[in-house]
């Protein structure tokens, strides 16, 4: 018990762990692969550059390799020094979690979670509507789901901003009648609205 005690204490062991844990958060593989492959429509003020990174950051999120301070004093030692701390908090040295727990970006996360919960919410209510089912219950479920709030112990917020979605969003759709292929790509835009934005 004591070794299972020492690899949970490490970060992404615990990550790949609490996403196998069926009691708050399944992750839907799927969708999460549905949803890195996921093209949007953008309009005519897209080029195809925007697309690309809006491609590339969706990648990078997932496999947790934006290129933060910490990951470039590793690869360019000759360019940055060690002492380099977040250029936003000058607190803490910046890696990939401290992008989402930098007290300089704690409101800007929020809102976006925020908004994120608000899309999906109304999509479900028109669902609700459109098939004439009550979509409280889904709805409960959805706001009830522990990503809502990003906190460092909190793996499952982490989970969201790395597209590793639960398997609750799609459910949520499907007991409304709405195709599982129809509500993946519902929750694909959604998410990729949550990326856009969180790339400004």
């Amino acid at each position: 018990m004591l070794y299972m005690k020492d690899l949970l204490a490490l970060s992404h062991f615990r990550f790949t762990f609490l996403l196998t844990d069926s009691s708050q958060y399944v992750v839907d593989w799927a969708l999460t692969w549905h949803i890195l492959m996921f093209q949007p429509k953008f309009d005519d003020s897209f080029t195809k550059e925007n697309v690309s990174r809006h491609h590339t950051l969706k990648f990078q999120l997932f496999l947790e390799d934006l290129p933060t301070l910490e990951s470039l004093k590793r690869t360019r030692p000759d360019l940055y020094v060690e002492i380099l701390t977040c250029r936003s908090c000058e607190d803490h040295l910046e890696d990939f979690m401290h992008l989402f727990l930098c007290k300089k970006r704690r409101v800007k996360l929020h809102q976006l979670f925020t908004s994120y919960l608000h899309h999906l919410t109304q999509k479900l209510k028109e669902a609700g509507n459109n098939a004439n089912c009550d979509y409280s219950s889904q709805i409960d479920r959805i706001t009830s789901l522990p990503c809502w709030t990003f906190l460092s112990s909190n793996w499952f917020s982490y989970s969201l901003v790395r597209g590793c979605l639960p398997t609750a969003f799609l459910d949520a759709f499907v007991t409304l009648s709405i195709s599982r292929l129809t509500a993946m790509n519902v929750v694909a835009a959604i998410h990729n609205n949550f990326v856009n934005k969180f790339h400004k």
